[in-house]
C-alpha cells in the first residue's frame, strides 16, 4: 500500500483490477468519515448536555458550540427523556 493525501491506495493495482479497488477504497473511507462524524456527533452532544446540567446559560453553550439556542434545547430535552 502507498499512502497519498494521507488515504492508503494499493501501490500496483492490477489494470482490470483498478476500478474495483477505487471504488472499494472510496467506500472504505466514507465509512471511516461517517463513523467519525457520528462520534463527534456523540460527544458534542454528552458535552451539550452535560453543560446544561451543570446550569450554565443556553445562549452560552449555543455561542460556543456553534449552534442555536432551539438545537441547544432539543439536546437537553433529548438528555432528560432518556
Amino acid at each position: 500500500m502507498t499512502v497519498v493525501d494521507s488515504q492508503q491506495v494499493p501501490a500496483n493495482p492490477a489494470p482490470d483490477d483498478e476500478p474495483l479497488s477505487s471504488l472499494a477504497m472510496a467506500a472504505s473511507n466514507l465509512e471511516a468519515q461517517q463513523w467519525a462524524v457520528d462520534r463527534a456527533e456523540q460527544v458534542l452532544t454528552e458535552l451539550v448536555q452535560s453543560a446544561v446540567s451543570e446550569g450554565l446559560e443556553t445562549g452560552s453553550i449555543a455561542a460556543v458550540a456553534g449552534m442555536t439556542t432551539e438545537e441547544i434545547e432539543k439536546i437537553s430535552a433529548e438528555g432528560t427523556a432518556s
